[in-house]
């Protein structure tokens, strides 16, 4: 089972027309990642006729720990071109009933900081503080997974987590401790893992790997023996070094991902498949700790669990052999559509 949501087809789709007429009042929602963010303007009360979706945007991720200083500037320049492009689709500026967003690393570690610095910013974009609802990217992703108030949320994206909900509350918690710390199976952790076993490998101190190769196409390298092409620098130890000092900026880890898919090319090789069986195992062993009686739905989310590959397809296979439900979802945008509606019902008089 996998949410989704789908906008308008054309940058001049009108939103008025047969399928009924422009609404009056709209809300924001948001799925706020550490590698993407993705925005939509929709109708506050979906059962009106025509499209639901009014426009959306797309941008950088917004984790402030992972996705560097500038996180939130970004994600401001997100919401602001999700109000240009519904105000093309409306002939006329939108106005925003309630904005929920569900930011990854907005959990009770940072909340309060990024409550404040989002409601300030969004205040410049003529969106009242009251109006905003920040929340954390697991709240709106358990809740995209339509399985009730109670389950797991399962996630492994740019980073990694498990919670355990009880009445769209989270009541037990496992890792989501950040790329230095933890996030076993993240995307992150799979590109670090990867590229740590190709530094192993062309240093003599690990075994032979496939991988070594892989890395070095990606990054136009001669990785193995230095030749085709000629080594930069003599070294392929110090070529790799160099490479990524160039493609992985500082102070953003969440750029180690795009390592990530490599060990699910060369799943025959055997570094490649002690990655990713760590992973599995990893996954799986937190889902039983969290619900020992396999009582609960599990909701898979993130681009590792949620979309198909070795480690997605062998987590299905655990939990249907342990006889859990469970469903996928790419993106907690109906989550977060969820929150803004509620939140836009509060307010009313």
């Amino acid at each position: 089972m996998d949410a989704d949501i789908s906008a308008p087809s054309g940058a001049g789709a009108s939103a008025a027309g047969a399928s009924g007429p422009a609404p009056s009042r709209a809300v924001i929602a948001g799925d706020i990642g550490a590698t993407t963010s993705r925005v939509v303007l929709a109708r506050l009360d979906p059962s009106a006729p025509g499209p639901d979706v009014l426009a959306e945007a797309e941008g950088p991720g917004a984790n402030l720990r992972s996705s560097g200083a500038e996180a939130l500037d970004h994600l401001t320049g997100t919401i602001r071109e999700v109000l240009e492009r519904g105000h093309q689709q409306l002939g006329r500026a939108p106005e925003v009933a309630a904005l929920a967003l569900g930011i990854s690393g907005a959990g009770p570690a940072r909340a309060e900081d990024v409550r404040r610095s989002v409601g300030e910013r969004v205040a410049a974009l003529g969106i009242a503080s009251d109006r905003v609802l920040i929340t954390d990217d697991l709240h709106t992703a358990f809740l995209a997974g339509d399985v009730g108030d109670d389950g797991l949320l399962v996630l492994a994206g740019t980073g990694a987590v498990a919670v355990r909900f009880r009445g769209r509350e989270p009541v037990a918690r496992r890792d989501g401790m950040g790329w230095l710390l933890g996030d076993i199976g993240s995307a992150v952790w799979l590109g670090r893992r990867t590229l740590q076993a190709v530094a192993a490998d062309i240093d003599g101190r690990g075994r032979r790997t496939l991988l070594t190769e892989q890395v070095g196409d990606m990054l136009e390298l001669d990785l193995r023996d230095g030749l085709v092409p000629p080594s930069p620098t003599g070294d392929p130890r110090q070529d790799l070094i160099r490479a990524l000092d160039e493609q992985l900026p500082a102070g953003a880890p969440a750029a180690l991902g795009r390592f990530a898919q490599l060990p699910a090319t060369v799943p025959e090789d055997p570094a490649a498949r002690d990655i990713l069986d760590t992973a599995i195992r990893h996954v799986m062993d937190t889902v039983r700790a969290l619900d020992a009686e396999a009582a609960l739905p599990v909701v898979l989310a993130g681009s590792v669990l949620a979309t198909p590959g070795p480690i997605h397809d062998e987590v299905v296979t655990g939990l249907q052999s342990d006889g859990r439900p469970f469903c996928a979802v790419t993106t907690g945008l109906p989550g977060a559509l969820l929150l803004a509606r509620e939140k836009a019902a509060s307010l009313e008089p």
